[in-house]
């Protein structure tokens, strides 16, 4: 008891003014400790896997076999957890140096593929190692031994560190959900187009960031409310398969539909808005193309039918896509009340058992 104190009072002295940084770029060194903690761990799992030393306490190894659908949904939601990045995207496309299409999807790229690596390398050997009887902790399964010891300051110095990062997005989040007022983000129709540059200036006052003491309070009520749940819940695997049916699939699944159904509604005056920039986008290139050698009247007969073939497209897809976003929240959705379901019922009487 005293250990876990002692644990508990040292981290909160780590993790409160890690927890205050306004940018994210801020935690870019403590993240780098982070992956190095998350490196050690892998290379551990491993060094056991080739060793060969828990071939004793090693379960019943079912390589390819069915194990049921309650087991598949339990661990589901765990898994939509892990490769949830999407709420620290939008602080990396703000604060990246070079925010071009191509940068961005390397990023993207090299975090889910290198998690993906990662979490197939340490599943595979893990499960190898302990087969059936694996638990939620892999390093809590290993004999007492300083590498052991080492492993589980790395876990320790893993959740420190990455609580940061989540607290970020969260106090955005929030901030965003408390300054929100109904028919606030309505503007009317004839908004000019983000390309084009306004003939008089916007007398409109910038967006301001958040005040000092908004800041403050909002990052409060969350380390608090962290800590008890920290506090009350004792089981890491509980606190994932939530986490991961809850909020990795509204993020994942249902947010994303939900966003581009609304903006895609041809009622939106953000769809209008987009509508008129693609329409004076089209026009640019239209009289770019113009070729004053050709006829007139078949050159205007020729791009008059290519830019209405490319418009009846383009209309197309986006009613396939609206429709595909409804599909993507109806799914979202399904898996949310299963998942919830199959933790409420299944997991929690694991645990007690």
């Amino acid at each position: 008891m005293e250990y876990v104190l002692l644990t508990t009072r040292s981290s909160r002295l780590i993790v409160i003014p890690l927890s205050f940084l306004r940018r994210l770029d801020s935690l870019k060194y403590t993240s780098i400790v982070a992956l190095t903690s998350i490196g050690y761990l892998v290379i551990l799992v491993v060094a056991h896997f080739i060793k060969g030393d828990t071939m004793a306490d090693r379960g019943p190894i079912h390589f390819i076999e069915w194990q049921g659908l309650i087991s598949a949904l339990s661990v589901f939601p765990v898994i939509v957890f892990a490769y949830t990045c999407h709420q620290n995207m939008f602080s990396i496309l703000n604060e990246i140096a070079n925010d071009s299409h191509y940068r961005t999807t390397s990023v993207i790229v090299t975090s889910i593929g290198s998690a993906a690596a990662t979490y197939v390398l340490v599943g595979v050997t893990g499960y190898l190692s302990f087969g059936d009887t694996i638990g939620g902790n892999i390093v809590g399964m290993y004999a007492p031994s300083l590498s052991s010891t080492i492993a589980r300051a790395a876990i320790v110095i893993l959740v420190i560190f990455s609580y940061p990062l989540q607290i970020h997005p969260c106090r955005a989040s929030l901030d965003a959900v408390l300054k929100w007022r109904p028919n606030s983000n309505k503007s009317p129709a004839n908004t000019p187009s983000p390309n084009r540059n306004p003939l008089l200036p916007r007398t409109s006052p910038p967006n301001e960031g958040m005040s000092d003491m908004r800041f403050a309070i909002i990052t409060t009520v969350i380390i608090v409310l962290s800590y008890i749940v920290a506090m009350t819940v004792s089981s890491l695997e509980a606190v994932l398969a939530y986490v991961g049916a809850t909020g990795s699939t509204s993020i994942s699944f249902i947010l994303p539909g939900l966003f581009y159904y609304k903006i895609s509604s041809p009622e939106s005056a953000a769809h209008q808005r987009l509508m008129k920039e693609d329409d004076e986008l089209d026009a640019e290139e239209h009289s770019n193309e113009v070729d004053p050698s050709a006829d007139a009247s078949q050159g205007l007969l020729g791009q008059s039918y290519a830019r209405f073939m490319s418009r009846s497209t383009s209309q197309w897809r986006r009613d396939l896509l609206r429709k595909l976003s409804l599909g993507l929240v109806v799914y979202g959705v399904v898996v949310m009340v299963v998942c919830l379901v199959t933790n409420t019922f299944f997991l929690a009487s694991d645990m007690k058992g």
